[in-house]
């Protein structure tokens, strides 16, 4: 089954407000049997409130709201442009549109920027237990190296770094 979903950047600060409630939402659900609950909610209230990503917003982050007929998730860029790459740096769904094609879209969606952009790769971080590994590498994504991030309050990030080069 294949959705068609509205990708759309931000432009006002109810859809901010809408993204941290979506942000809860998804990492209750899908995060909390990977990493626990006491990480997701270190993770939620340090990245996905909407201060944080605001604060985000204004270091260079992009932030998209992706819609069906109602808002089912969102996903961040950042252009590295000197390195000519783009950091996939959030990219989540509800889980009723889950296996659907709305990451795929979405992925699609951050490759024509890329091209559009000159940019040559895509990369993006993904945890170890994280079953939507086999998603990215489904769509083109390798393990480029394994690493473990100290993201404070005594909790790191156990990931992937995964990238795809695009032609």
């Amino acid at each position: 089954m294949s959705t068609a979903v509205r990708i759309s950047s931000l432009t006002n600060v109810a859809q901010i407000t809408e993204i941290a409630r979506l942000a809860r939402e998804i990492w209750d659900e899908y995060y909390v049997p990977i990493i626990g609950r006491p990480q997701v909610e270190y993770m939620l209230a340090k990245f996905q409130t909407t201060e944080a990503i605001r604060a985000q917003i204004d270091s260079g982050f992009e932030y998209f709201l992706l819609q069906d007929r109602q808002p089912i998730g969102y996903a961040s860029i950042r252009h590295d442009a000197p390195e000519a790459r783009i950091f996939i740096s959030k990219l989540y769904v509800l889980a009723a549109h889950r296996n659907s094609g709305v990451g795929r879209q979405c992925l699609q969606h951050f490759e024509h920027i890329a091209h559009e952009r000159g940019a040559t790769v895509l990369w993006l971080t993904v945890n170890k237990g994280n079953p939507s590994l086999r998603a990215y590498e489904r769509l083109g994504f390798r393990i480029a190296e394994a690493i473990v991030t100290d993201i404070g309050g005594g909790f790191v990030m156990d990931d992937y770094r995964m990238e795809k080069a695009l032609g």
